[in-house]
């Protein structure tokens, strides 16, 4: 006779019911179980859309040479303070205009050149080439990507990570520099135009 379905006695019942424990055990034996990576359309859709949606946001860039610190306040105002090479470089960026300051107190105005607006506006719209395998730091699973950086060479390979909650990007990086994104619509975030220099 054969043994029915649900029969603790059959033998693809007990089988199923062991593979389906393994995860459990895994957890229970302190063993870590690989976290899934999202697929690529879900995470282009989600960092683009949480990135676009970000009121405002510091970006902090670390080099050999120095550190860039950046504040963005939508929808274009960006405040840039930049120490490289043992020099310092104040510079706001509101549309069109940029105030530049070597001491971040006088303040000369000039034109930007558009590719400058645009390189500073891609920052929100980080492409989405391959994603990676999730990792784990501080006991919080990141969900990871790679890029390609957008500036004239088209070659810096960036790895990011991102929160896998909010999609907002947390960190991209590779052997030359490291972008660490914080302080999310942060109200302390702002960007004014300076007074300029006479």
């Amino acid at each position: 006779m054969a043994d029915e379905p649900g029969d603790p006695e059959n033998g693809r019942y007990r089988m199923n019911r062991r593979l389906a424990s393994l995860p459990l055990l895994a957890v229970l034996a302190g063993v870590p179980v690989t976290a899934h990576a999202d697929d690529l359309a879900t995470v282009r859709t989600r960092v683009g859309a949480a990135m676009q949606a970000a009121k405002s946001f510091v970006v902090t860039t670390t080099t050999a040479s120095g550190k860039i610190s950046m504040t963005f306040v939508a929808p274009d105002r960006y405040h840039s303070v930049a120490v490289l090479g043992g020099e310092r470089r104040d510079i706001v960026l509101i549309g069109g205009l940029a105030y530049v300051s070597a001491d971040g107190k006088s303040y000369r105005r000039i034109d930007v050149p558009p590719d400058v607006v645009a390189a500073e506006q891609q920052l929100r719209s980080i492409p989405v080439d391959n994603v990676l395998p999730d990792a784990t730091a501080n006991g919080k699973s990141w969900g990871r990507f790679v890029t390609t950086a957008a500036g004239p060479q088209k070659d810096q390979r960036l790895t990011c990570s991102y929160d896998k909650t909010t999609y907002r990007l947390a960190e991209c990086s590779n052997a030359a520099l490291t972008l660490a994104f914080s302080r999310y619509d942060d109200p302390a975030n702002a960007v004014s135009a300076p007074l300029i220099s006479r």
